[in-house]
């Protein structure tokens, strides 16, 4: 059995097709518009473009040792799915979860148990083979990655692969929240679900895009999933998904949430207090890029694609400015800059760092950058990119500036500046 990550033929087909939502929930891919626009063409851009565990798997930075899919193939080789587990199984004893978390440290989501042991009570080789986490769990690659974490949100994707397919599943996990009820009974409405049946409510639906995604509300807990395979859907593939539900609403429902993390007393500065209209600059991008159009007043940036609740739970500064200018034969050049800011999420850019200059993401594209009235600047651009990446630790949060748009040897420099200017006016 090939142990090996996919190449060739095969990462371009797992790209295309088991990334795309991935690539729509990526908060620091800016949106695409007609016109001119320009290529990617250094390390980890890929990889933060891609989204957290997606793109390690597919740049080659985790290893995938996946021995196949559970789903009914045409070859003898493949077990057929496991009996349901007798309903007289005792439900596992969850472990006491702590009063309180350090403030200001990494933070734990609200559900007290771990990827890991999630898959193991909720018996996920039922539905994969082989699951594998994609990627070390707390691991985050954006501020919006890091906001979610410290709001409670639990993520995990699991992977199984084989020569020729692959199968995900993955899952977001907050509290739920009142709204829940209204916002499934809207997706059933409007043909975006059915009921399972599971929980306290429910709803699935698969698309033609060998895709599946459902929300279950069970206990204090929204659950948002998703199943994804390479090859047509067999006859018992939903039925091999919603069991799957089943077993993790049946885990979930007992555990008691942890209590909130609490940032620090430094990070106050960062913390959202309103619209991107409260993200003052001393210094005009019109005037650092010299591009007036780029003057308007900043605008929340695409949305990554989750769930609106899940999605919700970030309290992240996540702003926007475009700006369009003319080359010499009159075609639109688009311009973008985009500033995010994590209050409080030192950890986050911390590991992220590690993760990127020492790691298994460590590349020659980084460089280390003074970033006037912050503690750190890692700068991830090259002269031949349309896109350069600017992290910053100020006041203990994150703050990640990016530039899309022409090739320009002076845009570093120009990030370093915005950044500078986002701190002044701080």
């Amino acid at each position: 059995m090939n142990t090996e990550p996919p190449t060739g033929d095969d990462l371009t087909r797992m790209l295309v097709s088991m990334k795309k939502d991935v690539l729509e929930r990526a908060a620091d891919t800016t949106r695409r518009r007609p016109g001119r626009r320009f290529g990617i063409a250094f390390g980890l851009v890929a990889l933060i473009g891609l989204g957290s565990a997606g793109g390690a798997v597919a740049m080659g930075f985790v290893p995938s040792p996946f021995e196949g899919l559970a789903q009914p193939e045409p070859s003898a080789s493949v077990s057929a799915p496991p009996a349901p587990t007798p309903t007289a199984t005792p439900t596992p004893e969850p472990s006491a979860p702590p009063s309180t978390q350090p403030v200001g440290g990494t933070p734990q989501p609200y559900l007290p148990m771990d990827c890991a042991t999630l898959a193991t009570e909720s018996s996920l080789t039922s539905l994969l083979r082989a699951p594998e986490l994609a990627q070390e769990e707390g691991l985050v690659f954006t501020p919006r990655d890091a906001s979610l974490r410290q709001n409670g949100v639990q993520t995990c994707q699991w992977t199984s692969s084989s020569e020729a397919d692959f199968a995900v599943f993955e899952v977001d996990i907050s509290l739920d929240d009142p709204a829940s009820a209204d916002a499934l009974a809207a997706k059933r409405e409007g043909g975006a679900g059915a009921d399972l049946g599971l929980g306290d409510d429910s709803a699935l639906a698969c698309g033609d895009a060998l895709r599946c995604a459902a929300t279950v509300v069970v206990g204090d807990y929204w659950i948002e999933a998703g199943y994804e395979q390479s090859q047509e859907f067999g006859g018992d593939t939903t039925d091999l998904v919603v069991a799957q539900l089943g077993r993790i609403a049946d885990v979930v429902r007992p555990l008691e949430a942890r209590a909130p993390w609490a940032a620090d007393a430094a990070s106050r500065r960062w913390v959202a207090t309103g619209d991107c209209s409260t993200l003052d600059l001393v210094t005009p991008l019109g005037t650092i890029f010299a591009d007036p159009s780029l003057d308007a007043s900043w605008s929340e940036a695409s949305p990554d694609g989750r769930n609106a609740l899940v999605a919700a739970a970030s309290d992240e500064y996540d702003c926007q400015s475009e700006g369009t200018t003319q080359d010499d034969d009159g075609l639109p050049i688009y311009t973008s800059i985009q500033v995010n800011v994590s209050a409080g999420a030192r950890w986050g850019y911390e590991r992220f760092r590690e993760y990127a200059v020492a790691g298994p993401g460590a590349s020659d594209g980084f460089t280390t950058v003074t970033v006037t009235g912050a503690e750190d600047g890692l700068l991830q651009c090259d002269g031949m990119s349309s896109i350069c990446y600017l992290d910053v630790l100020v006041d203990d949060s994150w703050m990640r500036v990016i530039y899309e748009g022409p090739v320009d040897a002076g845009q570093a420099p120009r990030l370093v500046q915005v950044a500078e200017s986002v701190i002044a006016a701080r």
